[in-house]
């Protein structure tokens, strides 16, 4: 069922995350996510974004606080959404145009249409002249857009990708988010990134949280207002490289 305009389609109130009778991993972290957006999660190492990804994904259960999915918990939310890892984890004896089709599979989704979604995926992902080889033969950025595909291909309302292209090179790794800003515009998913990449966060988000670390906090929000579509001639602009440099000041602050 569709949100109405002005309701959030993911809410994070007072959310806290504690393992076991241990350290505080999050803590009151306070968001409303609108329908659309891409929204990018930075800070220093152990702060807990890849934590609040799992919360969202329904991988590790709540401490305390609310998280609503469109008006569900979670794990009955979890049909809407895909996750992307930081390795592609493709099977390696699947072809690109199966591994494509598993997450499907795994949905029980009819076996035609499972073929007739993933030459549409592989297309849209630029990977239709190599379905047929295999992990092995695919470098590492194909691999990615594989996975990317596979995460795609059960239409998600929203897709958590945790630190995707961290293993790439800086050229790869720009061109990636370029075609990943292109197949949003298609897709029109609503995303949550975590990145250790300033310049990365920046170009893709609509709008940057900053965490402090032990507990993970959200310092800052920074609304990213660049239009879209973004492409390597943003990255030039002199606006791009202050908001560059501002959010790097707050992740330096927040890393002391």
């Amino acid at each position: 069922m569709d949100r109405p305009n002005n309701t959030p389609l993911v809410t994070l109130r007072n959310l806290h995350k504690q393992y076991g009778g241990g350290e505080t991993v999050l803590k009151d972290i306070n968001l409303a996510v609108n329908q659309g957006e891409f929204i990018g999660l930075i800070g220093p190492s152990g702060c807990g974004k890849s934590t609040l990804l799992k919360m969202i994904a329904g991988l590790t259960p709540v401490t305390g606080g609310i998280l609503d999915i469109a008006g569900k918990t979670p794990s009955d939310a979890r049909d809407r959404m895909s996750f992307i890892f930081q390795e592609a984890t493709l099977l390696p004896w699947l072809t690109v145009h199966k591994n494509i089709q598993t997450t499907m599979r795994l949905h029980r989704v009819d076996k035609q249409e499972c073929l007739r979604v993933a030459d549409k995926m592989a297309t849209l992902v630029g990977l239709e002249n190599v379905k047929g080889f295999y992990p092995r033969q695919l470098s590492g950025g194909m691999q990615m857009r594989v996975s990317i595909a596979r995460a795609l291909s059960i239409s998600p309302q929203i897709l958590l990708l945790d630190e995707p292209f961290g293993a790439l090179d800086e050229m790869t790794r720009d061109h990636l988010n370029e075609e990943l800003l292109r197949i949003r515009s298609i897709e029109a998913w609503t995303a949550f990134f975590v990145t250790h990449s300033v310049s990365e966060a920046v170009f893709l988000s609509t709008e940057i949280i900053v965490l402090t670390a032990n507990p993970g906090t959200i310092y800052k929000k920074i609304a990213v207002d660049f239009p879209y579509p973004r492409t390597a001639k943003t990255r030039e602009s002199p606006e791009f490289q202050r908001l560059v440099g501002e959010v790097s000041h707050h992740l330096r602050s927040v890393d002391r």
